[in-house]
């Protein structure tokens, strides 16, 4: 019994490209060279009207900088926290750089050059190394690092917790819930006694 092996090509996954048509092929050309399939979205509005429709489908987001006003830019944050399984990576990035800038702060994963894609470090950093460089900030003196005793850890890295919406009211434990179950209601003050 011979056996016959064929190549198997899956796809790496479906990316979604928000911008002009001009400015986004590029971005298309280089996305099916890394084996995604690609939908289109002229606007962040009707990406975010696809994205509601099938989020699960989607991997990848690419924002081409040169289209968007630096308002819609917003849209960023939105996405990462309702779907953070999406990536969002950066195109047509030249002179745009407050506008990158904020990306980054929004939370954009990267950039996507002509040979792929490009991680950002990790953006608290970078933010934070951008905000010392601000004259201000600059001409403050700055805290000593504390002496860490021997065998002691490092500080952790941070991890975003993405969650649909935070808890705003505090939370009882069962014991407290119980207690104030049976605690006996206080009357109210009538309002009409002086």
């Amino acid at each position: 019994m011979s056996g016959v092996s064929l190549p198997v090509n899956r796809p790496t996954g479906r990316a979604i490209v928000v911008g002009s048509a001009g400015c986004r092929a590029a971005a298309v050309q280089t996305l099916r060279g890394l084996g995604y399939q690609s939908a289109e979205a002229d606007d962040p509005y009707s990406a975010a009207a696809e994205l509601a429709r099938r989020s699960m489908t989607y991997r990848v987001m690419i924002l081409c900088l040169n289209s968007l006003y630096r308002e819609e830019l917003a849209f960023i944050a939105s996405i990462k926290h309702r779907y953070p399984h999406i990536d969002i990576w950066l195109s047509q990035t030249d002179g745009r750089a407050a506008a990158l800038a904020e990306a980054l702060r929004l939370g954009a994963d990267g950039l996507l050059s002509d040979d792929g894609p490009h991680r950002f470090a990790m953006a608290e950093q970078l933010a934070g190394a951008m905000s010392e460089k601000s004259p201000a900030i600059a001409a403050m003196p700055q805290p000593k690092p504390a002496a860490r005793p021997e065998g002691a850890e490092g500080p952790r890295p941070m991890v975003k917790v993405f969650a649909e919406s935070p808890i705003s009211d505090p939370v009882l434990t069962a014991d407290e819930l119980r207690a104030l179950l049976q605690e006996p209601s206080r009357p109210m003050p009538d309002s009409h006694e002086k």
